[in-house]
């Protein structure tokens, strides 16, 4: 599965593309380090939901997603990084345009993600994506928020997105 779109190709992922991607987070994520939320099971068991974003070879994107096992209409984005000089240029879209396709595969019509309220960036690019942020239980600068999500002290903003269809083509 490659799709060229400005010189960038998505492909699936494999277990192997975890060692590829773990030294890269932090300079992604301004210094954040954010490596253990991403275990390399996800690379092992779910690598039909993970898809890589190249330039010439090179990494340039990535996600993690999985087929909801408690919610059988929900695939859920776990990790998704793009490197900093290929912001703003259709890798996120590329790559979760792919997850989509999978999910609606798989009769999957809503997808859920969360971030960290802290990220400015992932909140805009959700909402432009048509992402819809979870009412929560408490407001953190302005955005709503559940408390203690992924544990004490763990407030993230979570969203979700109802799929359609895709028109068929005449």
């Amino acid at each position: 599965m490659t799709t060229p779109y400005y010189g960038i190709t998505i492909r699936g992922g494999a277990p192997a593309d975890y060692e590829s991607i773990i030294p890269l987070m932090p300079d992604w994520w301004d210094g954040r380090d954010l490596r253990a939320m991403l275990p390399k099971v996800f690379f092992i068991h779910f690598s039909d939901t993970v898809y890589i974003a190249e330039h010439a070879g090179e990494l340039v994107g990535f996600l993690v997603g999985f087929f909801s096992q408690a919610q059988k209409e929900t695939g859920y984005i776990h990790f998704v990084g793009v490197h900093p000089e290929f912001r703003q240029q259709g890798v996120g879209c590329m790559l979760y345009e792919e997850f989509f396709a999978a999910c609606r595969a798989q009769g999957r019509a809503i997808i859920k993600s969360c971030t960290s309220p802290v990220n400015k960036l992932s909140i805009a690019f959700h909402k432009g994506m048509g992402f819809i942020v979870e009412e929560g239980d408490g407001v953190v600068d302005g955005i709503p928020v559940t408390m203690n999500y992924l544990g004490e002290g763990e407030h993230k903003v979570l969203f979700q997105k109802e799929l359609r269809a895709k028109a068929a083509r005449p």
